[in-house]
């Protein structure tokens, strides 16, 4: 029997660790769009893929929209409606070991290491001249890195993160209870992996910004428990303006953009409308 510390490094490996590239035939992105790669700069270093979708008339900002984990950049094509409608720029990427970047032997680091993706692309942006105020969107592993790398970065002036993981080494525990139904409590392991994971703190890391704008989306039945992402949320010094909070009732991990919205919640895509209506009107 495989002792408690290694059972956990070897399950939160299977977790962060996406299934192997494989490269089909993805759509392009809807015209006009730019392609572009990037190499940050943390060691080990990776090689980002990205794409610029430029707003139909003048930029009000640029939102940058972070997958989960699995994920790649041409499933967030969809929000070709917010350059459209909304008229901002919409920038997606693919995380290291997923999609078009990068991929080595090693495994994902749930957020150590993929903040430095986040900041090699808001550099791009800048180096552009992409219009600001800089946002974040991201789902689960996005939402949780991208909140990661804004709390480090005053570029960055709000996140709207759907279903973020409290702690790296937390949120695999969790994903595996959920995925498995065993709950893999630890025994000491203490490799670089694992201190790695512990190192993705939410609720210590937003103490670094009182002037981030904090929005987070939980679903009901989340693999998150909604108790985890309302204490990242209550951690942040941001004022309590900055700040907002939604579960989405009856939905789980993978379905909150399904929500239409009720008398209680908005709908997932009016949530995106007023978080950018906000962020906007912050910026004058």
């Amino acid at each position: 029997m495989l002792k408690g510390g290694i059972l956990i490094w070897l399950l939160a490996g299977v977790l962060s660790n996406p299934p192997k590239r494989v490269e089909r035939a993805f759509a392009p992105p809807p015209a006009p769009a730019e392609r572009f790669r990037v190499t940050t700069r943390n060691v080990p270093a990776a090689r980002i893929a990205g794409v610029v979708m430029p707003a139909r008339q003048q930029a009000k900002g640029t939102i940058f929209i972070c997958h989960g984990w699995g994920a790649r950049k041409e499933l967030m094509y969809g929000w070709e409606w917010v350059r459209g409608q909304l008229g901002w720029n919409v920038v997606v990427f693919d995380f290291r070991e997923h999609g078009q970047s990068s991929h080595s032997p090693r495994l994902c680091t749930l957020g150590f290491h993929e903040i430095w993706d986040v900041k090699a692309v808001v550099d791009y942006a800048e180096e552009r001249g992409l219009a600001k105020p800089y946002v974040i969107c991201g789902y689960s592993l996005g939402a949780s890195v991208g909140l990661r790398w804004a709390a480090h970065d005053a570029r960055v002036s709000g996140v709207l993160a759907v279903s973020p993981y409290r702690n790296g080494m937390l949120g695999s525990r969790q994903f595996v209870r959920s995925w498995l139904g065993i709950d893999p409590h630890g025994t000491g392991w203490t490799n670089g992996y694992v201190r790695m994971l512990r190192a993705v703190d939410l609720p210590t890391d937003v103490t670094r910004r009182n002037d981030l704008r904090l929005w987070i989306v939980a679903a009901e039945h989340d693999v998150f428990p909604v108790a985890d992402q309302r204490a990242i949320l209550d951690a942040s010094p941001s004022p309590a303006a900055l700040k907002r909070f939604f579960v989405i009732p009856g939905a789980n991990h993978g379905t909150t953009w399904r929500w239409q919205g009720d008398a209680r919640v908005p709908s997932h895509d009016r949530i995106i409308r007023d978080f950018l209506s906000e962020s906007e009107r912050g910026r004058k």
